[in-house]
């Protein structure tokens, strides 16, 4: 496939290993702290188990037909009953999500050509950000603090919705959002299923990205689709678009 960029009037990309990092040593320091926090609360976690837990949480929302995101608080819970076979309090809980929300914003870090690439885009097109993750807040915040959010006409994080990309609802929310159409988007993003096949499955092109090593693996079966492009790092968006 070849992308098309005629009637292009939109670019909308994912955020974790495609605009930021979030790979090995960013999730290892938001595992670090979470274990930090649980231990003040229910003494030192399995670290084995703790990260089984995890690892199966991230990938729980493909797993389901209905591509269900996850709730924090239903995982929270659950990831103590697992590991310390007790019931946590409201309380317990809110401290837990609490530092999971600060680590993640203070790991995040966007490199200056980041801004660079947004700010070119931007002239041309509008710009969106679609992201799977279960705290909206977070990303937004981190947004913030790495001066990403005034770049973007609109922001659609899954952990708001309730669902998923590939699921269909996130790209027809972004896509009101830019008031475009389906044809006229373009979608950069590094996770196969979530991000190429949905985006296809949508009816927008689709761009992967191969810049960092992302945690969410999928194997291509046959009835998958082909992004229209291949990058190996953002900057090459300002030679393609």
């Amino acid at each position: 496939m070849a992308l098309d960029t005629r009637h292009l009037k939109a670019v909308i990309f994912d955020y974790g290993n495609t605009l930021i990092e979030f790979s090995h040593a960013q999730v290892t320091a938001c595992d670090t702290a979470l274990a930090g926090a649980l231990a003040r609360h229910f003494g030192t976690p399995d670290a084995a188990r703790l990260k089984e837990i995890r690892d199966n949480d991230r990938m729980a929302p493909y797993r389901t037909p209905e591509f269900r995101e996850n709730n924090l608080v239903e995982i929270t819970a659950n990831l103590v009953r697992d590991l310390f076979g007790v019931e946590p309090t409201g309380e317990q809980i809110a401290d837990v999500l609490r530092t999971r929300y600060e680590v993640f914003v203070r790991v995040v870090q966007a490199d200056p050509y980041v801004a660079q690439v947004l700010e070119r885009l931007g002239r041309r097109y509008k710009l969106g950000l679609l992201s799977n993750y279960p705290d909206g807040d977070a990303i937004r915040a981190s947004l913030e603090r790495t001066d990403l959010a005034q770049y973007f006409d609109a922001v659609v994080v899954s952990g708001d919705l309730g669902v998923v990309k590939p699921h269909p609802a996130p790209y027809l929310t972004i896509l009101n959002a830019l008031r475009v159409k389906a044809s006229q988007a373009v979608l950069v993003g590094d996770n196969w299923l979530g991000d190429i096949q949905g985006a296809k499955g949508a009816g927008l092109q689709a761009i992967l990205i191969t810049q960092w090593k992302t945690l969410e693996m999928f194997d291509r079966e046959d009835h998958h689709v082909e992004p229209d492009a291949v990058i190996g790092h953002l900057t090459e968006l300002m030679h393609l678009l």
